[in-house]
């Protein structure tokens, strides 16, 4: 039930997504760069690519623009949003395979030799995310590189509470309702630290993992399978 209204949330909201997102989201552009900086492959690497929770398609096409011989499964629970992915991706339509489902709950495919995700995963609970990062290892080819962007909590109650009154802050000088899409974060989201995050990756099996990039609710993390 809870996974059925964050559909339609994004139902709704997918055709100015783009416009509001990073109103919303603080260095929301900047973060692009620093992902694709983090990823170790050559350039002209032929890479097997999932975007999980791809929505309307913002990191696949900077893959998909920056290793020309990559191929990229961008997968999502709304439709909408990928209505507007295939959309925005029109141009690399020959690399570029569409999957509407649950990553909770669905096969998301295997033999990636990278995983990307954008403010998709803190939608899951504990147990989810858990369950999702074991899948994901399996999904992985030796090598293979698992990057995601999302949503976090703090490592204490007090930190988190700092972030998010910074956050909110950061929304409403942009113009936004900041107490209406707060409200919508307490409904729909379920973030987890990046701290349990890292040691759950680590369970999961992956290696090397860490924090890449943090600021207030947000931060950059993953690991690699060897």
């Amino acid at each position: 039930m809870h996974l059925d209204v964050v559909r339609a949330h994004f139902e709704a909201e997918a055709f100015d997504y783009d416009g509001l997102i990073p109103r919303l989201i603080p260095h929301y552009h900047e973060q692009h760069g620093l992902m694709l900086e983090l990823i170790p492959f050559e350039r002209d690497a032929s890479l097997k690519v999932l975007d999980l929770g791809a929505g309307t398609g913002v990191l696949s096409c900077l893959i998909l623009q920056a290793f020309p011989n990559s191929t990229v499964v961008a997968f999502d629970i709304a439709e909408n949003m990928l209505a507007a992915c295939k959309k925005n991706l029109s141009a690399y339509q020959e690399r570029v395979k569409l999957h509407q489902g649950n990553f909770a709950e669905d096969d998301v495919g295997s033999e990636y030799d990278l995983v990307i995700s954008g403010l998709a995963i803190h939608h899951l609970d504990e147990p989810e995310k858990q369950k999702l990062y074991q899948d994901l290892f399996h999904a992985v080819n030796p090598g293979g590189l698992l990057l995601i962007r999302d949503t976090v909590t703090g490592a204490t109650p007090q930190l988190t509470q700092q972030y998010e009154r910074l956050w909110r802050h950061y929304m409403k000088a942009n113009g936004e309702d900041d107490e209406k899409w707060f409200q919508n974060y307490l409904k729909e989201d379920r973030p987890s630290s990046v701290e349990d995050q890292l040691q759950w990756l680590k369970s999961a099996g992956f290696e090397e993992v860490g924090c890449h990039w943090r600021y207030l609710n947000f931060a950059i993390f993953g690991g690699r399978k060897r």
